[in-house]
Order: C-alpha cells, then structure tokens, then sequence
C-alpha cells in the first residue's frame, strides 16, 4: 500500500512538473499591417496572444486602420490617404474590365507607400526602442523598410490570404505544382483538365510578367526611400524572413508541397462561438427554420456595380429563413420583415449559432475559414480576385456551392440557398470539414501556433538552419540551366566524337577493299 502512495505521488509530482508553462524570456515585438482590416484583424490576433504571454507588442498600421484602437497593446499610426471606400471602388473598377489581379488597386498601395516615405520620426521612434523581431503582413513593403531602418534582424511573415500564388509562394520559394495549384484569380480547382492547366501555366507567367515589370518597378518608384535617409530600396522578391505563417488549412485549401520555414498554422481568427447580443439573439430565435447569414465584406460597396441588388432582397423574401446582412449601403424600399440588416455583425458568434443554417460570402480568406471551423454549408458568390479560388475549395470541398456574382439569376441564388440548407451531402461534408479543423493533435489553437513560431525565430536566432539552399543559389543553378549547358556540350562533343570515329572507320574499311581488274 505504501508502494503504491509512493508511485502516486511522483506521478502528481510529474504532472505537476509538466503542467508549468514554459518560461520565455519576455521581448520587444514589432507588429506591421497597413490598410487591408482583414489583413490587420489576423496580425492583431496574434499580437494579442503575444501580449497575453508577457511580451512588449507595438503595432504600426496606417490611420485607416481603426478598430486597432480598441487593443490593450500599443497602436502607432501614420496617416495614409487610402480609404476603404478607394478599395471598393477599385475593385468596382477591376470587375468591370474581368480584371482578377485588381490592377486598378495597386495605385493606392503606391499613395499609401509614398504617404509612409515621409515617416521619418516614426521609423526613429521605432529604431530607438530596439525590437527584438517584426511580425508583418506578408504583402506589406513597409515592413522591409521598417526592419532595414530599425535593424531587425528577426522577421516573420504573416499570409493572412493563404499561399496567394503565385505572389506570396514566390518570394518564399515555396513549391508551385502548376498541374495541380490554381493561381491567383483562376476559377479551377486542384482538378484541371488539360485545357485548364495550359491556362494556369500561362496565368502563372503573365502574372510574374505583370508583377515584376509593372507593379513591382511602381511600388519601388512610390517608396521614395531617399527621404528617410535609406540609399537602397528593399526588393520584396529578397525577402529573408524567418518563418512564413499561413492562415489556412489543408481540410479547405489543397494540399500541396511546403519548405521548412513555412508554417500552415491553421485558421487564426475562428474559435468558439460567444453568446449573441440581445437583439440578434430574439431575431434568430424567431424563426425554428433558421437563420441565413450574407456579408460581403468590405467589397459590399462594388456589389451594386455588377449585380441587382434589388433581385437579392427580393430572393432572401420569399425564402422560408430569417436573413442577417451585414450591409452599409444604401438600402431599397419594403424590405422583407425575415431579413435584418445591421452595419457590424459578430460573423464568429453567428456562424457559431446552432440556428445558423447557411452563410453567403464573398469568398474572402476569413470568412471562408469561419464558415469552415464552424460547419457552416456556404454560397460562395466571388467578388474578384484570391476570392475566385477559394470559391472553387467551397466546390471542391463539397461544403456549398458557387455562383458568379455578374450572371446570377433570381433563380440560381434561390435554389444555390435551398441546396445548401436541405442537401444532407453538403451538410455533412461541412461538418466533417469543420471537425478536421477543429481536431488539434499537438493542443494548440492556430493563434497559440502561430504565436510559439514568433517565439521560437526569437529564441533560434531567426531559424536560419531551416532555410534551404534554394534561397543562395542564381536562377540558372536552381532551374540546373547550367548543367543542361554542360549535358548539351558534351553530347555535341560525344555525337562529334562518334561521326569522326565513323568518318575514321568508314576510311579505312574503303581503303582496304580490293580494286576490281578491268579486263
């Protein structure tokens, strides 16, 4: 009995050992976003999980960036003349001209770039507190900029919008399998016909083509970097980031190939549901067919230019659930009395709702991914750009279906809704989805995740170990260009080699033959 006690008692006491967190030495974290909310709503996550562990978080976003100010960790601003309403209005601009790379959007991340390149006190305040690392937006130049300025030397990247090729895996050298990744704006699945993988290969060329001569040689111009005392313009193609965190996961994106220092973490922003305010509360209670949730997104503002938003109302009207839509806009007359519209919405806690029965979405990363955790079956209506393939994973996946946003009919979002909510496939194809997302085997949540790897480029001198080769080498080492050129010499000399041996042979066997009498 005493043996027992004993055995009972180092066993508590292991326990007990093993439950102590960790200790990590408390830094000084740098984070950076500019005016993309949905971008910002991710790095902001993870900077809060920082903050909770005992870190020193500040955060530099550009003064578009609002909602920021609500964080108990420190927000500098440097004022930017990009609205959300340029955005929509840009992206109302690409889809009229079937534009899925969004060329018009670029200018403004140029006029936001050119307003940062005035920020000298700011870049001083920064380069005086001596961060240990930057954790930054993957899309953002200004973190190249800030870490050269402040001497950084530990940078993790963030892709709040997944791999985004061939853009993000680019830079990353992350593998690209053309026969089976769709790239950016291709409404493919992982599934491509011959057809569709000949338009990927040259999707993936026009679009290194359309970044590196046009929009990168732009963003470089807009930089003005001479005015904040820096000789030479950080190239967003060198980046040499420590780890690159994705905000995906492969139970909804496809699976593919990854290096070392790329870290899929998971959904960030997703987690429990969080009891409704009052009002939606009543409302989703009110109907025991359940509820519908439509948002848009900040692209809410471009729907009126490519579709009838009268022909919506009047869809969600005769359908037999209640509708929540987020919607900022100007609103039609009569509306249906099962539909509410409100300007902020909890999107979690609503997807989390057991009376939720579908979600509408514009297919961007964040909502695609709440409406996955949550098992959500989806309308996927793709406004422009990386949302036009995560239409296709909502398809592929089998978690809803998709329609296109400029040739919809009343009919089609009509029966798109009665599939999603009646079709017992889809409904437990979207729960097997979520259950995958939610099934953790190492226990942590993507943000503690995502958190750890901030943690471990700290602690590991930027895991420099787990950078592969590929990143030293010239283009023609990586592509072997130059052993090709060898294997081609050498060929050349052998096929030569060969022809002068026969040359040689065919001499010799002539010059040996007897020569016939004439008689």
């Amino acid at each position: 009995m005493v043996g027992k006690l004993s055995w009972m008692l180092v066993a508590l006491i292991v326990i007990s050992l093993t439950a102590i967190p960790r200790q990590v030495r408390s830094s000084k974290i740098l984070l950076i976003a500019q005016y993309y909310h949905s971008h910002a709503h991710v790095v902001a996550a993870i900077g809060d999980e920082l903050h909770q562990r005992g870190h020193t978080v500040v955060m530099v976003a550009a003064s578009a960036v609002k909602f920021l100010a609500q964080k108990k960790f420190t927000v500098k601003y440097y004022k930017t003349p990009v609205t959300q309403h340029d955005l929509a209005d840009c992206i109302a601009e690409a889809l009229k001209n079937n534009d899925n790379l969004l060329l018009p959007c670029h200018k403004y991340g140029n006029l936001d770039l050119a307003a940062f390149s005035h920020e000298r006190k700011l870049l001083e305040e920064i380069r005086d507190q001596k961060f240990d690392g930057a954790l930054c937006d993957i899309i953002s130049p200004i973190c190249q900029i800030i870490a050269d300025f402040a001497d950084i030397k530990v940078v993790v990247d963030v892709a709040p919008v997944g791999f985004g090729d061939p853009f993000i895996s680019g830079p990353f050298h992350i593998p690209n399998p053309l026969a089976y990744i769709p790239q950016l704006g291709f409404a493919a699945s992982n599934k491509m016909t011959l057809y569709q993988r000949t338009i990927n290969v040259i999707i993936y060329y026009v679009a290194n083509a359309v970044a590196h001569l046009v929009i990168l040689p732009q963003m470089y111009n807009a930089m003005n970097t001479s005015n904040l005392g820096i000789n030479s313009t950080p190239l967003f193609t060198e980046r040499r980031s420590s780890f690159l965190i994705v905000n995906t996961d492969f139970a909804i994106d496809y699976s593919r190939p990854i290096t070392p220092t790329s870290k899929v973490v998971g959904p960030i922003l997703p987690k429990p549901a969080k009891p409704l305010p009052d009002d939606l509360q009543q409302f989703m209670a009110s109907n025991p067919k359940g509820t519908v949730l439509v948002s848009f997104g900040s692209v809410v503002t471009a729907l009126k230019y490519v579709t009838n938003i009268t022909m919506l109302f009047d869809t969600f009207g005769q359908l037999p659930y209640n509708f929540i839509w987020k919607n900022t806009e100007e609103l039609p007359d009569n509306i249906a009395p099962n539909i509410k519209i409100v300007k902020w919405v909890p999107q979690n806690d609503i997807l989390g709702h057991p009376n939720t029965k579908a979600f509408i979405t514009h297919c961007g990363m964040n909502s695609l991914l709440e409406g996955a955790y949550h098992g959500v079956p989806m309308v996927g209506i793709p406004v422009a750009g990386d949302q036009v393939i995560h239409a296709t994973k909502i398809s592929s996946k089998h978690v809803g279906v998709t329609l296109n946003v400029k040739e919809m009919t009343q009919s089609d979002l009509y029966y798109a809704i009665m599939n999603v909510t009646t079709r017992q496939d889809i409904i437990n194809s979207s729960m097997q989805v979520s259950k995958l997302i939610q099934n953790r085997p190492n226990g942590r949540t993507p943000v503690e995740e995502a958190a750890d790897w901030m943690e471990y480029a700290l602690n590991c001198d930027g895991g420099e170990y787990l950078r592969t080769e590929e990143y030293n080498l010239r283009w023609y080492e990586l592509h072997l260009i130059d052993v090709y050129v060898v294997l081609l010499v050498l060929l050349a000399i052998t096929v030569k080699i060969l022809q002068l041996i026969w040359r040689g042979v065919k001499a010799l066997c002539c010059a040996k033959a007897p020569k016939e009498k004439i008689s």
